[in-house]
Parts: C-alpha cells; structure tokens; sequence
C-alpha cells in the first residue's frame, strides 16, 4: 500500500497493482472522442456535468477478483468489494458499466470516463432529462 498525495486534498491510501497489471490481460472498451462529445454538448442550450466522485466504487467484484485483487498489510488481509483504484482495467469495466446505463439517452446523455454530460434544448426538457439519468443511477447504489 501506498499513499497518493494531490495538491490540495489528503493523501489517500492506494494498492500498488503494477505486478497483477503486469500479469492481467489487456481489456478494451471503446473511450469516446472527446472533441466530438465537446462539440454535441456545446451546441445546446443547457448543460448539465456530473462527476461521478468514485465512481469505480459502484463496481462490484465478484468473488474471483475479489480474491485476484486482495492485499496484505500489517492488520491483516482485505478484499475489495467493489473496483479498487489502480486496477488495469478498471476504464473497460467502468466505461462499458456507463454505456449500459445511458442505454437509449446518448440523443441527451453522453458520459466520459467517470463524468456524464447532460445537454437540452429546452429547461422542461433539460429537467426531465436530469430525472432520467439521475434515476438511472440511483439504481446502483
């Protein structure tokens, strides 16, 4: 385990995967170009940006990559329940986890990596909209 500083906030503690990154084969996912997300969203007349503080954390693990990820420390062994920053794949699993959820609204919804924009033509329109996705991702806690 290592500590992670960022100006500005308190240093958090972070399991070194390199050696399992190393021995993990590589996922991909598809990651949206950004300019043309920036370019479709720019074009409305209402905006809405939500980021998705640890949103790696709404990824459960299974069993399997539960016991694949563990670690030690001087208190004892821990299994993550949930995706754990620092884990190879970690993008894939979260990106294809959005894609599913934003299933049916890219005409008003668009994510990237862990960040969901969410544009109108109308404020009527922008409410229900925000509704939808925020309903959407109620649901996975």
């Amino acid at each position: 385990m290592i500590l992670v500083e960022t100006p500005g906030r308190d240093p958090r503690p972070c399991i070194d995967y390199r050696k399992l990154n190393e021995m993990t084969r590589t996922e991909f996912y598809p990651i949206p170009n950004i300019e043309q997300r920036v370019e479709t969203v720019a074009a409305a007349k209402f905006i809405t940006l939500i980021d998705l503080t640890k949103g790696y954390w709404q990824i459960p693990l299974s069993p399997k990559a539960q016991k694949i990820a563990a670690f030690a420390t001087s208190f004892g062994v821990y299994r993550p329940l949930r995706m754990p920053f620092g884990l190879k794949n970690a993008p894939y699993y979260f990106s294809q986890m959005m894609s599913e959820i934003l299933s049916g609204c890219e005409k008003y919804a668009t994510p990237y990596l862990d960040d969901i924009a969410i544009f109108s033509e109308t404020w009527e329109e922008h409410l229900e909209h925000l509704e939808e996705i925020l309903n959407r991702l109620k649901k996975l806690t």
